[in-house]
């Protein structure tokens, strides 16, 4: 099986970073569309990618540790696993990103590896400068 990996520094406390990866406005602001389909952070997410796509939170460590699994069979992620880990160093949250389970590496792969990239450093922009670039200011991907 075959991961991407990647790692964003952000000059922003832990307790904040997590919550823009783990709260459904979060999201939005540095990603796509996203819904919590419960009341708590932990549970379903529906993002809005190749239509409505549908995540059980099946890991969640305030301000350590969050994974995404889809459960959406007819999407390209069915069966992937998005990680999220938070630590602190030298006073910034580094965020080491995992998205583990492709089946293989192939053009799909490929564009979601720089989409991640571009997303994270979204991420980034949005807690240090105040505005992030999700799909909509995004330019689009190529996910043929």
């Amino acid at each position: 099986m075959a991961q991407i990996s990647l790692l964003v520094r952000i000059d922003e406390k832990i307790e904040t970073v997590f919550e823009q990866v783990a709260t459904a406005q979060g999201i939005a602001k540095w990603f796509t569309d996203a819904t919590m389909l419960s009341d708590e952070k932990t549970g379903e997410l529906q993002l809005q990618l190749w239509g409505k796509t549908r995540f059980v939170v099946s890991e969640l460590t305030p301000s350590l540790r969050i994974v995404w699994h889809c459960v959406s069979a007819d999407n390209p992620w069915f069966g992937t696993d998005i990680c999220f880990s938070f630590r602190v160093d030298q006073g910034k949250t580094l965020v080491s990103f995992d998205h583990l389970g492709w089946p293989e590496i192939n053009d799909l792969f490929r564009d979601c590896a720089m989409s991640w990239a571009y997303f994270l450093e979204s991420l980034c922009a949005l807690l240090e400068k105040g505005q992030g670039t999700p799909e909509g200011i995004a330019p689009p991907c190529n996910t043929a």
